[in-house]
């Protein structure tokens, strides 16, 4: 009798953002020059929850981000490789390069720490270009007047009536949406929408 273990080999995992795209063909639409809708790859992302007066706690947590984490409402701070958003009075959002999520989980343990991985929650889109701002205030809740929304500024906020979480970039204007998965789809449809005034596609 011919054995046939092996001949059944499982399927190779092929690692694909909210939209359906492997992360080597991630979608992208518009002209760079007037605005541009991209897909970002999946990224891990930890929730992490503490104390800021607690000393002992910040320090561990900075040390194991090798950044320090925004302490004023609605700011970013950026490292090497993690970028801290401030979602609230003791939350952060942590975002890192998906390999990431383990060694941070095991690196962000303590009493006064609390780590979640929330890495398959959200979807992440970048809207840049002169016309960013513009496409953007068509739906969302916030005034991005640069006067209000600058550069390292994020916010908890609604975009055509969903929640997502903001952040400005840079002064291009660009800017990083992220949204919930499940109505990812919806998000960038609405988006690529908005983007036909200014792109003519």
């Amino acid at each position: 009798m011919t054995s046939k273990a092996g001949a059944c080999l499982a399927d190779a995992l092929i690692a694909r953002t909210a939209l359906g795209g492997a992360i080597n063909a991630l979608r992208t639409h518009g002209d760079a020059a007037v605005v541009m809708l991209r897909e970002l790859p999946a990224s891990a992302m930890i929730d992490l929850r503490l104390d800021p007066a607690d000393a002992a706690a910040l320090g561990a947590a900075e040390r194991a981000l090798a950044l320090k984490l925004p302490l004023t409402p609605g700011k970013v701070t950026t490292g090497a490789e993690h970028v801290a958003w401030w979602l609230g009075p003791d939350q952060w959002l942590i975002v890192a390069p998906p390999a990431a999520a383990m060694p941070l989980m095991q690196a962000l343990v303590g009493d006064a720490l609390a780590a979640v991985d929330v890495s398959d929650l959200r979807a992440g889109f970048e809207v840049t270009g002169p016309h960013a701002e513009d496409v953007l205030r068509k739906g969302c809740a916030i005034d991005l007047h640069p006067r209000s929304f600058a550069p390292g500024d994020c916010a908890l906020t609604a975009l055509a009536r969903v929640r997502i979480a903001l952040y400005q970039t840079d002064e291009r204007p660009g800017y990083r949406v992220l949204v919930e998965r499940s109505v990812a789809t919806y998000l960038w449809d609405w988006l690529t929408d908005a983007m036909m005034e200014f792109t003519g596609v």
